[in-house]
């Protein structure tokens, strides 16, 4: 073989010197590319899609490899993974997104702390919308997930019953003292203000309510022999919501006085505030309507 391929001509040193030359080449460029490239972390990211307030489990972690950067300090090293199961998620992470320290609130210690929520939202508080109320109607519970934005609208079908003067009694009427009788001007002005505050339907927010948990649902058993069972504890039924606080009281008044409370899933909320829906209104809709039905079939 050699010698067939001294007779060709070729010079077997320069054949060999330029391989070497090349593998030399060919290492030291390695060399220098593995040295310009950054180091490597293993970090945590979200095995699935996680919402506000969700707890993190062992099950909710996977490990990614990521170029070590500025930002490497912003998120979660695999080494950490134990102090970080058991903590509330104040953002939503998606599947496979790296998590971030500023994400999770409240270690394993301190699990279910709902309240690690607000430290994202100054000005608003976590309010307990009970689902079994009587004045409610509302999806199914199941219906519901963290994250879900709602509204909520009051309908009030009467005035509140006003507070009435006292009746004079007959042995403190003063002899001769002249008895006020009503006028028809006041009557009119009665019945304009009776008319001022009729029966009417209002969104308490137009621009939605984010539910950041949902309590009372059913829980599935770990039961080896069937996986898919559920336990039967009756808790009450309930959607945590984060509501601004000056509503708190409104959303207070409206379950206690409303007569029917409407909870509706949004898609997003409105930009404006609603004026509200009244009964005049309903009555000058329906009259709008059949004019316009009457007006055109001439």
């Amino acid at each position: 073989m050699l010698k067939r391929i001294a007779s060709t001509g070729v010079n077997l040193v320069v054949l060999g010197v330029s391989v070497g030359i090349f593998l030399l080449a060919f290492i030291a460029l390695n060399a220098l590319g593995a040295a310009q490239k950054p180091p490597t972390i293993s970090i945590l990211s979200a095995a699935r899609d996680l919402n506000i307030g969700d707890v993190i489990t062992s099950n909710d972690l996977a490990v990614r490899t990521v170029f070590q950067d500025d930002n490497a300090s912003l998120y979660v090293p695999d080494a950490e993974a134990a102090g970080v199961v058991g903590g509330v998620v104040a953002q939503p992470i998606f599947s496979g997104q790296p998590i971030f320290r500023s994400a999770i609130f409240a270690q394993a210690a301190e699990g279910t702390r709902l309240s690690a929520v607000l430290a994202q939202f100054p000005g608003h508080s976590l309010f307990p919308l009970p689902l079994d109320a009587m004045n409610l109607v509302a999806p199914d519970a199941e219906a519901f997930l963290s994250g879900d934005l709602i509204g909520v609208t009051v309908v009030i079908s009467s005035r509140p019953q006003q507070i009435s003067t006292p009746t004079v009694m007959p042995d403190l009427i003063v002899v001769g003292e002249p008895v006020m009788t009503p006028v028809p001007q006041q009557v009119a002005e009665a019945d304009a203000l009776g008319r001022a505050m009729p029966p009417l339907a209002k969104d308490l927010f137009p621009m939605g309510v984010r539910v950041i948990a949902v309590q009372g649902l059913p829980k599935q058993t770990g039961s080896s022999e069937d996986s898919g069972s559920f336990n039967l504890d009756t808790q009450p039924k309930m959607l945590i919501l984060l509501v601004p606080n000056q509503s708190r009281e409104v959303l207070s008044l409206a379950l206690q006085q409303g007569d029917r409370l409407v909870v509706s899933l949004m898609a997003r909320g409105e930009e404006a505030p609603s004026a509200g829906f009244t009964y005049w209104d309903f009555e000058h809709l329906f009259k709008s309507d059949r004019a316009e039905v009457l007006g055109g079939g001439r």
